[in-house]
């Protein structure tokens, strides 16, 4: 009986301590089911918690002024992932808090859409995921020009809003996947975006941004349009103050079995037309551990900047990509960088070319390897760098891998994405 107060004291710490374990929990959050004719009554009625979407379409989704809580965010999500929820539009306006989840967002085009159309848009909104979802699109058809039989449309577009996400999901057959405008805290991260008639990605004037281990491959441009595609696109033009802060790492970029595209591509319009000065330069912009694979010269292009760090990617060509001439130049990716950026580091990448450093006092230029599939008996032809199929196809990220013994193997440049593939 001398060990009970002692198995007592020890039975009252337990208890102690679950309680406070408890009493900190937060509350379990509501689930309330919705059907397409409930939905809007739902969301009126909801104050946070998540709003189950039983499998069905549910037309155009229309937020204006929901105010959600960082600490009760509302979740909209499909009930089912195997059969979900399906939107043919989304406005969101004035929307705080909201996480869309597990649903298709499908845009199927009308007779008089305009190639410009936003089905699916986000304004003035703060706090915005949308989580492992799809993005759908459609040909244009009847319009009479070029781009009758291509994607049309944008995948979705956000203006003036803040800590906005889009993960996990799948964008594919719009003009453009995701255009960007005067937005911060935006992160696009692990998306399979594809079959692009123009764009993948496209940012204006934004303010932290993270773009990460996202898959861009395989675009349907289409010949007579005008469209200079991209895969991902900054541009100055029409903006008031600069993109800063500015992460683009670990992507995989592929023309695959599609048509040839720009990749990176950062012209400062701005200010090499001679409409603005070091005011407007990209700030503070990191560009690390992409592969790119593709046949445009802009493999990684920067504009005008001050903070530039292009570090570990690997910049190649896809020959096989369609709508390109063979052995030309222009169609060989490399890094270029306007002359006039300050504070640039351009290290350990494999390209074919690294254009602009002139012996700058602020430039590193360091450590990068050159490669070129022209010449057989010239120094880093593709057969000595890469792995044994690289001549045979040149469309398939593997094929890049580091030749086991060859000039690359083990030597920590380009991008880290590769090392694991042979």
């Amino acid at each position: 009986m001398k060990d009970a107060p002692m198995h007592s004291r020890l039975i009252r710490c337990l208890m102690g301590a679950l309680l406070t374990v408890i009493a900190t929990m937060a509350p379990a959050q509501t689930v309330q089911q919705a059907t397409p004719q409930t939905l809007q009554g739902v969301i009126a009625a909801s104050d946070g918690g998540t709003i189950a979407l039983v499998p069905g379409n549910y037309g155009s989704l229309s937020l204006r002024n929901l105010q959600a809580t960082a600490s009760a965010p509302l979740v909209i999500a499909s009930a089912d992932p195997a059969h979900p929820a399906r939107f043919s539009g989304l406005a969101l306006k004035g929307v705080s808090h909201l996480t869309l989840q597990d649903v298709v967002f499908d845009y199927t085009f009308q007779p008089g859409d305009a190639a410009h159309l936003r089905p699916f848009a986000i304004a003035d909104s703060q706090g915005i995921t949308i989580n492992r979802s799809t993005f759908d699109g459609d040909n244009a058809r009847g319009t009479g020009t070029a781009g009758d039989g291509f994607g049309t449309g944008y995948g979705l577009r956000v203006d003036r809003s803040a800590d906005i996400t889009v993960q996990d999901s799948q964008i594919f057959g719009f003009l453009r996947g995701m255009v960007v405008n005067d937005s911060q805290n935006v992160t696009v991260q692990d998306n399979d975006i594809h079959g692009m008639r123009s764009d993948g990605l496209n940012f204006a004037q934004v303010t932290d941004a993270a773009i990460l281990r996202n898959q861009i491959h395989d675009f349907r441009t289409a010949d007579g349009t005008g469209d200079h595609a991209d895969m991902i696109q900054f541009w100055t033009n029409g903006t008031t103050a600069p993109t800063r802060n500015v992460t683009i790492a670990d992507n995989v970029l592929n023309a695959g079995a599609g048509r040839y595209t720009q990749s990176i591509f950062m012209r400062n319009d701005l200010v090499d037309r001679g409409l603005a000065g070091p005011e407007m330069f990209y700030r503070n912009i990191t560009i690390t551990g992409n592969v790119i694979i593709n046949a445009h010269r802009h493999g990684i292009t920067v504009g005008e900047a001050d903070g530039l760090r292009i570090a570990n990617n690997t910049v190649v060509q896809n020959a096989g990509a369609a709508g390109q001439p063979p052995d030309k130049p222009v169609w060989i990716p490399r890094i270029t960088v306007a002359p006039a950026s300050r504070n640039v580091t351009i290290a350990r990448n494999v390209t074919s070319a690294v254009t602009g450093p002139a012996a700058q006092p602020d430039w590193s230029v360091t450590a990068n390897l050159l490669v070129q599939n022209i010449a057989r008996m010239q120094a880093g032809f593709y057969g000595q760098v890469f792995a044994p199929g690289v001549l045979q196809d040149t469309s398939r990220i593997q094929s890049f891998a580091p030749r086991p013994g060859g000039m690359l193997d083990g030597t920590g440049i380009g991008s880290p994405l590769l090392q694991t593939l042979r």
